[in-house]
């Protein structure tokens, strides 16, 4: 069965990519057609080898003369990276030898890779207090930041708890950044300031109540 196969392999290469150098002549001795040199060649097992190895893409036959002082028939066969030449004698089908060259294997460019690192958050400070505060200044580095925020209504009265928080830029005291109030609740939340990279302190006006504040910072 494998010698069908490769029988077939190698008429089917034959048709499709038979160079013949130069013309046949009985007076030359040839008792071996290309046709013949490329079965021959098939059932060395260096080539049988090679084909198992590579995916074959031509096979061709050329009237070689001079190699070893004979006139052979040169099968090569060829891969993307691989050439196999096989000189088979073109009066008695010898094979007189084997020579294969490889060539340089095709540079794989690599896919290039992000370099830019997971962003995430970060705590930056917690603050905490009763009643009125302005808070130490604080650094963010990224682009964006947020305040999560919790309030606490003492004796669990909510209809004396005032809470306003104020944002500023330490640059510049006169812009303020974000502001938001909860008055009259219990509660905890999340406010997120969209403006980064710079200094940053906070002012609480708060009554009736303990509360809490905790700076995150994205990068």
């Amino acid at each position: 069965m494998k010698k069908q196969i490769a029988a077939i392999l190698a008429i089917v290469a034959v048709i499709t990519a038979l160079i013949i150098v130069s013309a046949v002549s009985n007076e030359e001795g040839y008792n071996v057609s290309p046709c013949e040199a490329v079965d021959i060649s098939i059932e060395n097992t260096t080539v049988t080898e090679f084909l198992n190895a590579t995916n074959m893409t031509t096979v061709q036959v050329y009237n070689f003369k001079g190699y070893k002082g004979r006139n052979t028939w040169m099968v090569q066969w060829s891969s993307s990276n691989r050439l196999l030449d096989v000189y088979v004698n073109v009066a008695t089908g010898a094979i007189e030898g084997i020579e294969e060259k490889i060539g340089p294997t095709p540079t794989l460019v690599p896919t290039p890779t992000s370099t830019a690192e997971t962003k995430t958050w970060h705590s930056v400070d917690t603050f905490t207090g009763r009643g009125h505060k302005k808070t130490e200044s604080f650094t963010i580095k990224g682009a964006k930041w947020r305040i999560n925020y919790t309030v606490n209504p003492e004796k669990g009265r909510i209809d004396h708890s005032i809470f306003n928080v104020q944002v500023y830029s330490e640059g510049k005291p006169m812009d303020r950044v974000s502001s938001w109030e909860r008055n009259f609740v219990c509660c905890n939340g999340t406010q997120d300031i969209g403006e980064g990279n710079a200094n940053y302190y906070i002012k609480v006006i708060a009554s009736s109540n303990s509360w809490e504040l905790e700076v995150e910072d994205y990068y």
